[in-house]
């Protein structure tokens, strides 16, 4: 990445607002509303930590440090989770990621409006599966203009999902899309990644309403409370 890039990069994460000031009070920006059925809201604030969602579970079922080799390495071969979360960078268990039968798609609506309740049935092909990429992990020589990354298994389809469109009022706009996830075990998922902000105003919280079908059949029509 050359100079220009990178002093650019640093500008935006600079002004992002995403919590690099050493604050006493972290827990009240990072500060979570009581999730609901089908609501789950993850602090994925941290540069240098993944964090292992399962739909089985409901929950983050553990994390590791995104720049540790050997517990990376460990992750990968686990089939009990079945999406990860960086900050907004999402990895499911498959291909560079996972040893799991996972994999992910963006719906297609065929031309009709965003709803998340129009996905009923889990398409039988067309789910992608990580690829090679890389993630921001080392902020230490940020106020030099040096941004370190990191190599990694990212799922290309959820790229972008939330971009930081105004980076003075840290104003984060999000794709209306609603993803289907093909689980580590041959199930389905749906999610829409609906905020990447914190009650208080903070970014690095990501708000996914889902709707997990544990049986292996395609059906995903079952209706969840939503916001």
């Amino acid at each position: 990445m050359n100079i220009q890039k990178t002093f650019q990069l640093f500008v935006l994460i600079l002004l992002s607002g995403v919590g690099f000031f050493s604050c006493d009070n972290k827990d009240d920006l990072f500060q979570k509303s009581e999730p609901k059925e089908g609501l789950v809201i993850l602090d994925c604030s941290s540069y240098t930590q993944w964090n292992f969602f399962s739909f089985a579970k409901g929950e983050i079922i553990g994390t590791c440090d995104a720049g540790n080799e050997t517990d990376n390495e460990t992750w990968r071969k686990r089939t009990d989770w079945d999406l990860a979360f960086h900050r907004q960078d999402v990895k499911t268990n498959s291909g560079e990621s996972g040893t799991g039968k996972g994999g992910i798609l963006a719906y297609d609506f065929n031309g009709k409006d965003f709803h998340f309740d129009l996905v009923t049935v889990a398409p039988g092909t067309g789910y992608a599966v990580d690829e090679p990429d890389s993630i921001i992990y080392d902020m230490s020589q940020m106020m030099q203009g040096k941004i370190g990354y990191i190599h990694t298994g990212l799922a290309q389809p959820t790229k972008k999902w939330a971009v930081l469109e105004d980076m003075m009022n840290s104003k984060w706009v999000y794709a209306q899309k609603v993803f289907v996830v093909r689980t580590a075990d041959s199930k389905y998922a749906k999610i829409y990644l609906k905020n990447f902000k914190s009650d208080a105003g903070a970014s690095g919280t990501v708000t996914m309403q889902y709707v997990y079908q544990p049986d292996k059949t395609t059906h995903l029509d079952v209706k969840q409370e939503e916001d």
